[in-house]
């Protein structure tokens, strides 16, 4: 597993695990993450590892991190100059806050809560791995949704969506939508499923519409949208 320091810190306040899995053109967003603007120490850790999944990176990012609080985005972002300091901010203002979640706009969007976005993810180390970080069993879909909706159930804390907390992920997403995933996802959490994915006439449209077959198509054109109408990520 290829780990890699790309910012070093004696002490860091906050560390930004970073998993590039399979390997991506990952520097335009590691010179962002470089030049953050946040007043206090923090380092970013590379996890490039095209073997491991994205669960296991991941969790290879908390393990390798030195920080309390750790930030999570991906290889493909674009963070707002002031996405670690609004992070910092929000843990250091609230020290029973366990998980961070915020919008997400471009390509990947999602507006929002509890539904935990990967790329826009900061949570305390420990509590992130008391709760066994993120499962492999659901790697290639929704890892980042069971992480949240499994801290919100087990950490000893509270989870909370910051509106301030933004993100940009300018393209679709490189991942494909699992239906024995998120038949998984719904069996496993069955009341937060229906709080969060069925709670609105569009997602109730959506699931009607996977259940007919046709939910790659819709999210092809829905990521499509997304990207031309918030490429450049103007609400970030």
């Amino acid at each position: 597993m290829g780990v890699e320091y790309v910012k070093r810190a004696r002490e860091p306040a906050i560390s930004v695990v970073v998993p590039s899995v399979p390997a991506y053109d990952h520097e335009p967003t590691m010179a962002r993450l470089a030049a953050q603007e946040v007043a206090v120490p923090y380092e970013i850790v590379l996890v490039d590892d095209g073997s491991a999944d994205r669960s296991t990176a991941r969790n290879r990012g908390l393990e390798a991190a030195s920080a309390e609080v750790v930030a999570m985005t991906d290889d493909d972002t674009r963070p707002p100059d002031d996405w670690l300091a609004t992070a910092y901010a929000a843990f250091d203002a609230n020290p029973d806050l366990v998980c961070l979640e915020g919008p997400v706009y471009g390509g990947c969007r999602s507006f929002g809560p509890r539904h935990y976005v990967g790329c826009n993810l900061a949570a305390r180390r420990a509590a992130a791995l008391d709760v066994g970080g993120f499962r492999s069993a659901f790697s290639e879909w929704r890892e980042d949704v069971e992480f949240g909706w499994r801290m919100e159930a087990e950490a000893d804390g509270r989870c909370r969506f910051e509106p301030s907390f933004r993100m940009c992920h300018p393209e679709v997403p490189r991942t494909a939508f699992d239906p024995a995933l998120e038949r998984r996802l719904k069996r496993e959490y069955p009341e937060r499923y229906a709080e969060v994915m069925d709670a609105t006439w569009t997602r109730r449209l959506y699931r009607r519409a996977r259940a007919a077959g046709l939910t790659q198509p819709i999210q092809r054109v829905r990521n499509e949208v997304g990207r031309r109408l918030w490429g450049e990520c103007r609400g970030a």
